[in-house]
């Protein structure tokens, strides 16, 4: 209990003095337009700016006459005001049932100020990742995931096509190389997709 008036007198002791700091430094950015443009440059809101290309709904291109045994849909919608873009991959049979599924969040380290992921998939395994210098229109993550059976350490490249196509790469680390697991081409379906977890 003590603890708890503790937390809540040092909420109102300091939630004036930080509200009137964000104030002021609103005041301050209108008053100087080339301050609030040199702030946003090192925002995280900049590192996605160009990542936020992915918002929508995507569907793989596939050869014509090859028949896919499942489909598949790939979902990029922003979340938290849009600091964090989340994902979601579903696969279902022809049945319409989900046979796999994973959901990720994408956003911004504050450390680094470099994107990461972190996926949650369906057989309770965890992606941990974080981005490496790559060339424009191209974001090269490196990963780790916990808890899998099929694999451990990989390299995930985002690379952006036409406004309505991608390419996801997936490449395994195996004995100090990286392997091509899977290269999907994607199509964009829509331009927006629901901030949702199905």
């Amino acid at each position: 209990m003590k603890l708890l008036v503790t937390v809540v007198v040092g909420i109102l002791c300091f939630a004036p003095r930080a509200l009137a700091g964000q104030q002021a430094a609103a005041v301050s950015s209108a008053a100087s337009p080339a301050a609030s443009s040199a702030a946003g440059a090192d925002s995280a809101g900049d590192v996605m700016g160009a990542f936020r290309y992915f918002v929508g709904v995507w569907e793989p291109v596939h050869e014509a006459g090859a028949a896919a045994k499942v489909s598949e849909t790939y979902t990029f919608a922003p979340i938290l005001d849009g600091a964090f873009l989340m994902s979601q991959e579903i696969y279902r049979d022809a049945g319409g049932k989900i046979v796999y599924r994973d959901f990720a969040v994408f956003g911004v380290d504050p450390d680094t100020h470099k994107l990461f992921l972190h996926a949650y998939n369906t057989d309770g395994s965890i992606d941990r990742t974080h981005a490496i210098d790559s060339a424009a229109g191209e974001w090269v993550f490196l990963g780790t995931v916990y808890g899998s059976k099929r694999f451990r350490d990989y390299r995930y490249t985002l690379t952006k096509g036409d406004e309505n196509h991608m390419r996801v790469l997936i490449e395994l680390l195996k004995e100090g190389k990286y392997e091509k697991r899977s290269e999907t081409h994607y199509e964009r379906k829509a331009r927006e997709a629901a901030a949702e977890v199905k």
